[in-house]
C-alpha cells in the first residue's frame, strides 16, 4: 500500500497545481488548451466522438455546478454584485480592479474544471475497449497462476506488490494528470488502461500459492 506520506505530498502537488493554473492560467491559454486536444480527438476519433465529448461534458457539468447553484454561489461569494456594491459605502468604487481579477480567476478555475470534466468523459469513452482487455488479462493471470501452482513454480510477492502499487500511484496522481494545462492525445488513456491491465495481470499471476 502507499504511504500516508506519499498520499500527502501527491494532494499537495495537487492543491499547488491548482492554485498555480488557477493565479497564473488566463481562460484565453486554456481554452487554447482545450482546442488543440479538441483538433487531436477529432483528428484521432471523428467529428462525431468530438461532439458526443463535448455534449456530455456540458451536461455533467451543467448538473454538477449550473443546476446545483455551485457556479453562480462562487461568484456571490467572492464578487459582490452591483446592488451590494451601490448600498455600501465606497465599495462601488474600492478594489474595482480587484473584483474584476478575482471574476478573471474564478472564470479560469471552471473552464479547468470543465477542461477535466471533459477528459474524464473522454476516459469514459475507452471504457468499453479497457473492459475487454482487463477481461483477457485477468484470464491470463488466472491462466499463469494455475500453470505456477501445477509446477511449483515461484509466485513472486515483489511483483505482486510492485504491480499493485503502480496502479495505486496511477490513481493517486489521475487527478493531477486530469489538471495539466497541456493539449492531451486521446491515446493516453488507452494506454493507461493497458498498463492497468498488465498490472492486473501481475498480481493475480503472482497470487501467493495455498497449500
Amino acid at each position: 500500500m502507499l504511504s500516508p506520506k506519499y498520499l500527502k505530498y501527491c494532494t499537495l502537488v495537487f492543491v499547488l497545481e491548482v492554485l498555480l493554473l488557477a493565479v497564473f492560467s488566463s481562460p484565453n491559454y486554456i481554452l487554447k488548451v482545450m482546442a488543440i486536444e479538441g483538433v487531436n480527438i477529432e483528428d484521432a476519433l471523428g467529428p462525431e466522438t468530438l461532439r458526443r465529448i463535448d455534449a456530455d461534458a456540458s451536461e455533467t457539468f451543467s448538473a454538477l455546478f449550473v443546476d446545483s447553484g455551485a457556479y453562480a454561489g462562487v461568484w456571490h461569494t467572492f464578487i459582490p454584485t452591483p446592488d451590494e456594491r451601490n448600498a455600501s459605502e465606497g465599495i462601488e468604487t474600492m478594489a474595482s480592479g480587484l473584483f474584476a481579477w478575482v471574476d478573471d480567476r474564478l472564470t479560469a478555475c471552471m473552464i479547468l474544471l470543465f477542461q477535466m470534466v471533459e477528459r474524464l468523459e473522454l476516459m469514459k469513452l475507452w471504457l468499453p475497449f479497457s473492459f475487454f482487455v482487463v477481461l483477457g488479462a485477468c484470464y491470463t493471470g488466472m491462466t499463469l497462476r494455475h500453470i505456477k501452482q501445477g509446477n511449483f513454480a515461484f509466485a513472486s510477492p515483489t511483483v505482486h506488490r510492485l504491480s499493485l502499487r503502480i496502479i495505486l500511484v496511477m490513481l493517486t496522481l489521475l487527478p493531477i494528470f486530469l489538471m495539466l494545462p497541456l493539449p492531451i492525445s486521446p491515446y493516453i488513456y488507452p494506454i493507461m488502461y493497458t498498463i492497468t491491465a498488465f498490472m492486473i495481470q501481475a498480481i493475480i499471476a503472482n497470487i501467493a500459492k495455498r497449500l
